[in-house]
């Protein structure tokens, strides 16, 4: 079971790693993902900068945290369809478009499963083998895949890339790749809430504005032409119709005309 109630899909692929919400408090996991990484975090200040910014510093500090790391993305799936939000390094999207594509991949199954899943895209034996080819020509060799917990209808994974040869993303770089997925996700829920708090305000605030000078224009058209005020309504509503205007637009060129003359 998932935090939100529903049971992860079981992938049809080999060997996966352990549950990416599984507890990993280890010390080896701690002392990779440094004091000061957790500061990056948290000093992301909801507000000073738009949602986008905020994933994109995401993925720009998995690469700077994570051992091996040279190019990161954040993979969304909203309603089926997935998209990336953020990416570090010009390689990320590229073949997080290669795997949606195909509807088949890593990423894809990390994020709709929360799982780890690991890929050495040499092995003969990966249960990717035309994504792991598609990686090995553009020079990638490892690719690391983490589940993130989301929102609601929506799940998310953490791609990393590594073009080393070595085994870079050993039990301890996975582990510290777990917690910092648990982090990152916490601020982009955090965000992902201010942001549409903050869109949800600015369009009450457009509302109650378009509100007000509706109830401006129809005084003035009650004053002008001696009218109540449905009838006043009603020649706005004409004359928005004939016009081919919003309403509120038609009502501030009333006001306009009033307070001109």
């Amino acid at each position: 079971m998932s935090d939100h109630g529903f049971t992860y899909p079981t992938p049809n692929k080999p060997d996966p790693l352990p549950p990416a919400g599984a507890e990993a408090t280890s010390v080896a996991a701690s002392e990779v993902l440094t004091a000061a990484t957790h500061a990056d975090l948290a000093a992301i200040m909801l507000g000073s900068q738009p949602l986008g910014a905020v994933l994109r510093r995401i993925a720009e500090l998995a690469v700077k945290t994570i051992p091996g790391a040279q190019d990161a993305s954040v993979t969304l799936i909203e309603r089926g369809r997935p998209k990336t939000v953020a990416f570090f390094g010009d390689l990320a999207p590229t073949l997080d478009e290669r795997q949606y594509a195909a509807g088949y991949g890593p990423c894809l199954d990390a994020a709709a499963t929360g799982q780890v899943i690991l890929l050495d895209t040499h092995d003969p034996h990966t249960g990717y083998p035309g994504f792991a080819g598609q990686a090995r020509r553009q020079g990638i060799r490892h690719v690391l895949s983490v589940g993130m917990p989301t929102l609601q209808q929506t799940s998310g994974g953490l791609n990393i890339y590594s073009c080393a040869s070595a085994p870079v993303f050993d039990p301890q770089v996975r582990e510290a790749a777990v917690v910092f997925a648990g982090y990152a996700a916490a601020t982009l829920f955090n965000a992902a809430l201010y942001s549409g708090a903050v869109d949800e305000v600015a369009q009450m605030q457009q509302a109650l504005a378009s509100r007000a000078g509706i109830e401006q224009a129809k005084g003035i058209i009650m004053a002008q032409q001696h009218c109540t005020a449905e009838e006043a309504f009603a020649r706005l509503v004409d004359a928005s119709s004939r016009s081919n205007r919003k309403l509120r637009d038609v009502a501030q060129s009333v006001i306009a005309d009033a307070t001109s003359g």
